[in-house]
């Protein structure tokens, strides 16, 4: 059985359920609606017979944290955000050059083609072609005029394809060094904080970098569990169910694809998939895990009197970032609040009723 998709009963996935709810199309009639639920009340909704769900045993993922690790980290920062240092020499592919510009058409200045003091890394195809070139060998204090053209499909109609001279003046020429971890580094990335100093840098690091190993050993074993606890369980009448979500599923995911101007092949492949076929049996399998998800959790509520609180319905809110369930449930209706709700607390309960081995 492929991992049981977590999309609402872990962490801040309270917010990708319903999300992900949402992205959905919401435009429906009224004889449509009649439609979908006669269709629906025909449908077996499935039955579950409860195994073992208490006392699970999983074994917890090492969220060991050593200082080599943290160094590590900090040393990749450094090394992705180098000091930009202004050089006496003439202009190299990879500099960086702050310039002023004038672009002009049949002698005048054209909108949009004028600025002062803009930094532009020569190489980085951020202008027309010829505009970056030109400035290959410049030095402060230059005074150039670039004679160009841009591209026949250039968005502004009234410049495509059109001939233009720019006026630049070279203010100061660039170039990446290696940055050093100190204080002023420190300063530097974290403009807005109250991390100042190389300690205080890397307490933050650490923190971040423990915080995230014990989320991701949170979400495996509350993916161990669910995986368990579905395997131990007999489920029934869950075909024709399926059958149906899956078509209401597979129709969206068309729809999806036209939105994106992709064939159904394009989409399967950007899902990982090698085949249409493959693609689908993912599908139905993630559609089926769904269903049994559901049934499953539904019947530990039942089993252990699990009712929602007000606190359930606050938390939940908190997590999807609204002021009250009360925007939630306008937002998406009551029925997936309520359903959102008792799945993360019914997560909660298994997990902390789990034994780490």
């Amino acid at each position: 059985m492929r991992k049981v998709k977590m999309l609402f009963v872990c962490g801040a996935a309270a917010a990708l359920m319903l999300a992900g709810c949402s992205s959905q199309n919401t435009e429906t009639t009224a004889a449509e609606t009649e439609a979908t639920t006669a269709a629906e009340e025909d449908v077996p909704q499935g039955t579950v017979v409860l195994g073992q769900y208490k006392g699970i045993e999983v074994t917890p993922m090492d969220t060991t944290l050593t200082d080599e690790d943290v160094e590590e980290r900090i040393q990749n920062i450094v090394d992705a955000n180098p000091d930009i240092v202004e050089v006496d020499r003439a202009a190299q592919d990879g500099d960086t050059v702050n310039i002023d510009y004038v672009g002009k058409k049949d002698g005048e200045a054209f909108d949009g083609g004028t600025a002062e003091g803009y930094d532009l890394v020569l190489g980085s195809d951020s202008f027309i072609d010829g505009f970056e070139d030109g400035l290959i060998g410049a030095k402060k204090g230059d005074q150039l005029t670039l004679d160009l053209t841009f591209p026949e499909d250039y968005a502004n109609t009234e410049l495509a394809g059109q001939a233009v001279t720019f006026d630049v003046t070279v203010n100061a020429v660039k170039e990446e060094q290696p940055a050093e971890l100190n204080d002023e580094f420190v300063q530097k990335m974290n403009p807005d904080s109250d991390i100042t100093t190389v300690e205080q840098y890397r307490e933050s690091i650490r923190t971040s970098m423990q915080e995230s190993l014990d989320s991701q050993a949170l979400i495996q074993k509350q993916n161990d569990v669910l995986e368990a606890v579905i395997s131990n369980c007999q489920f029934s009448d869950i075909d024709a169910r399926v059958e149906q979500e899956f078509q209401d599923q597979w129709e969206q995911i068309n729809n999806m694809a036209a939105i994106y101007g992709m064939d159904i092949e394009m989409y399967a492949a950007m899902s990982g998939a090698t085949s249409v076929d493959e693609f689908q049996e993912m599908v139905k399998e993630d559609v089926s895990n769904g269903i049994k998800l559901e049934l499953m959790m539904n019947a530990v509520a039942e089993a252990e009197g699990i009712t929602l609180t007000d606190q359930d319905y606050a938390e939940l809110a908190e997590s999807n970032g609204a002021e009250s369930a009360d925007e939630l449930i306008e937002q998406y209706g009551a029925e997936m609040v309520d359903e959102a709700a008792l799945q993360i607390k019914v997560m909660n309960f298994l997990t902390d009723n789990a034994v780490e081995v």
